[in-house]
């Protein structure tokens, strides 16, 4: 228990240090003509709509993160944890939730920090 009120700790501390992008920016992004282009690896899901449903998209704020990103194995990781994944010139990658109604720490972003090999060092 205590083990698992760490790592959620971790996670949260993790993601509040990502960028919050409105997906309001995104699509004037896309309507004005920068090439933003998802790289989520195919599934066996139909897509409603370019964006994920959720009103927010995130991009790391590490170098670090985005270059580990970059591995094709790590953006299948990603896609696995249940983000779309979209790569813009300015933004580099950006990446959003397919969902809402339930907790995105518990299915999403706890699975990304394990899947990033990321170590709770919290207290």
């Amino acid at each position: 228990m205590e083990e698992t009120l760490k790592l959620d700790k971790a996670a949260r501390k993790w993601v509040n240090g990502f960028h919050g992008i409105p997906s309001g920016i995104v699509i004037k992004l896309f309507e004005s003509g920068d090439e933003i282009v998802e790289i989520t690896p195919p599934i066996a899901v139909e897509r409603d709509s370019f964006l994920p449903m959720w009103g927010w998209m995130w991009s790391f704020s590490d170098g670090t993160d985005s270059r580990w990103l970059e591995d094709k194995k790590n953006l299948q990781s990603m896609a696995d944890c249940g983000f779309r994944i979209y790569e813009q010139e300015d933004y580099g990658y950006i990446f959003g939730i397919d969902g809402m109604g339930y907790d995105f720490y518990e299915a999403h972003w706890i699975p990304l920090y394990k899947a990033r090999g990321l170590k709770c060092h919290c207290n």
